[in-house]
């Protein structure tokens, strides 16, 4: 599924004398990851023995081995959009293997979280994508951030990773901006790639805000969000009202394994 892909990635390079494919720099890139190799040139420096580099033809079908520099430079030219939809072939191939049946849920539900990620920082290097960062004494930290989201069971070690967002400078100038306005594109992405699909969304306390809350409910999710008191003062006025007219004080619930928990709000 992946070499496929990759075979059909469009040629942008305009160098007569390529000599690395994309499919061969891609696949490269997978193989490293499936190897676990903590650095590229580790994992290109190692592929070049002989047993290595016959594992690499053989599972991988890549025929040139790139340099590290190369594979970096190759890939970061890659638009991610471009390979986007080897997420929803992986997931609709578990779909029709019934796979996906462990993790249901709650009343046919799948729990998907949402989680914001950072993988580059830098103070001298950025690009037009780049986030910015200024701190007390004016220095700017450039960095790119990515909003992930993954299906996921509490019972299940695996996760079913979907496909990620970018989160871009043209989002807003601060993080909390930026990042809940690639979440409302990502669940709007997810139920037009999953119309079906019956999902809860789970997620930290920066989406427990009424505009992202609506637009679950528009596009027909539930959802299981983080309420930190000391991020939602009018939510916990509310609660505390409640716990002095004893209206919201005791709640019971049974998990999966049949255990009861109790949820005191006087205590």
């Amino acid at each position: 599924m992946l070499s496929a892909c990759f075979l059909c990635l469009a040629e942008s390079r305009q160098d007569a004398k390529i000599k690395y494919t994309l499919h061969d720099v891609c696949m490269s890139g997978v193989a490293m990851m499936f190897f676990q190799d903590p650095s590229l040139l580790q994992f290109q420096t190692r592929m070049q023995e002989q047993l290595h580099r016959n594992n690499l033809q053989t599972l991988f079908q890549v025929e040139h081995i790139p340099q590290d520099t190369q594979m970096r430079e190759v890939i970061d030219g890659i638009e991610s959009d471009s390979v986007g939809t080897l997420f929803n072939d992986f997931f609709r191939a578990l779909q029709r293997g019934k796979y996906l049946q462990q993790y249901l849920f709650l009343d046919g539900y799948y729990l998907i979280s949402l989680d914001g990620s950072e993988y580059f920082s830098s103070e001298k290097l950025c690009c037009p994508g780049c986030l910015r960062k200024e701190d007390k004494k004016g220095n700017i930290r450039y960095h790119h951030q990515i909003l992930q989201a993954a299906l996921m069971h509490p019972e299940m070690k695996q996760v079913i990773p979907l496909a990620p967002e970018g989160i871009k400078n043209t989002d807003g100038n601060s993080k909390q901006d930026c990042e809940i306005q690639a979440g409302k594109r990502l669940v709007k992405r997810i139920r037009r790639d999953h119309p079906k699909l019956k999902i809860i969304i789970v997620a930290d306390s920066l989406y427990s805000k009424q505009p992202f809350i609506e637009e679950l409910q528009r596009l027909g999710m539930r959802y299981i969000l983080v309420a930190k008191e000391e991020d939602h003062k009018i939510l916990m006025e509310w609660v505390n009202e409640q716990r002095q007219l004893q209206e919201v004080s005791r709640l019971q619930a049974k998990d999966l394994k049949g255990r009861r928990h109790v949820y005191d709000m006087d205590k």
